[in-house]
This record gives structure tokens, sequence and C-alpha cells, in this order.
């Protein structure tokens, strides 16, 4: 089992394909709650689409993570390397103010799937952690994190860690036949 970072009873380390993590990615990809602001209400999970989901985030270079409480899963987070304005669909004059010839930009996303860990501030642990890990072992000079606009709780969350706005970027997101604006915030070491 890989560690990515821990603290106290928090944990977070990389996903295995192994019918355990899978399962319980599963889990959380048929939750209501975590789909409303993750992949939407119409898509439908099922266990071949978690596997092929976790191939391909390896094969497209993301770090798919569970995050651990006292041992047991509560969540996931990815991060993975952004090498350019275009391939997070930001505007390039946008980037050109934020990001530095040469710098080192990780985007991240995540989630909390266990609804009773939700609203007790172990999300903004979690970030907290992520951060610390992303900028000490993986040399990021600069966090991106892209939340639909609607996500009020997790915007919060970003802001408590010192993220800041960057932009919103219109329709960039389809989510049940819909576009959605994200704001894209940012955070640097």
């Amino acid at each position: 089992m890989e560690i990515i970072a821990r603290e106290d009873r928090l944990r977070i380390r990389k996903m295995e394909e192994t019918e355990t993590d899978l399962g319980q990615f599963l889990i959380w990809m048929t939750d209501p709650e975590t789909m409303r602001f993750w992949e939407g209400m119409t898509v439908r999970f099922d266990y071949t689409m978690v596997e092929q989901c976790y191939r391909d985030h390896l094969e497209e270079g993301v770090m798919p993570c569970f995050v651990e409480w006292n041992e047991k899963p509560i969540g996931y987070a990815q991060f993975y390397l952004i090498t350019d304005a275009e391939s997070y669909e930001i505007p390039q004059e946008v980037w050109n103010r934020v990001v530095h010839a040469g710098e080192t930009v990780y985007g991240i996303d995540m989630f909390i799937g266990d609804v009773s860990c939700r609203d007790r501030g172990i999300g903004t642990r979690i970030l907290k952690l992520l951060c610390t890990a992303l900028f000490e072992t993986y040399r990021a000079d600069i966090l991106m994190i892209d939340p639909k606009v609607h996500n009020a709780r997790a915007i919060a969350c970003y802001r408590k860690c010192d993220f800041c706005d960057m932009c919103v970027v219109p329709q960039r997101e389809a989510q049940d036949g819909i576009l959605h604006d994200s704001l894209i915030l940012y955070r640097r070491k």
C-alpha cells in the first residue's frame, strides 16, 4: 500500500485495483449526494465502469487515492499534472497571470463519500494534508481545483485552505445534460 500522506487518524493512500477498493468506489459512485456534485444523477456506474475509470485514470497520469479515517475509507482524492492552460480549459491570459515559466502545477479533485464524515471539518483537513504532500513530496509550485459554481460547500472548504479565486469558466463541465460553470481556484506554495 502506497501512502501519499498521513496525519493522526487521517491517511491518504493510493487506490488499488482490488475488489475491495473498486467495490468501495462503486458504493460512492452510486450515492446520490456524491453524484450530485461529482458525475451527475444520470450517470449509472457499475463495477465494470469503475474498473475502466480506474485504469483510464492511471493511463492519463491521474493518481487515484482513497482517504481513510481511522483506517476506514471515507472518501476519494485524485491529483494530476497540469501542463498548460488548454489542458485545464482556462483562458491563456488568466494562466499567464498566475503561472510562471517552469512552475509545476497540479490539479486536485476530491469528495467525502461517507455521509457521517461530512460537515465536520474533515474535508478541510484532507485538503490541507494533500496540499502539504503535493508541495513537499511532488514539488508542486501551484495547485488548482475546479468545483462547479453551485458547489458552495466545496468552495468554502477550498477557500479555508488558502485557495484563491482565479476565474470562472462558463459552461466548462457537462453534468446531466447541462453545461455548468466551473470556478477555478489556485494556491501557491
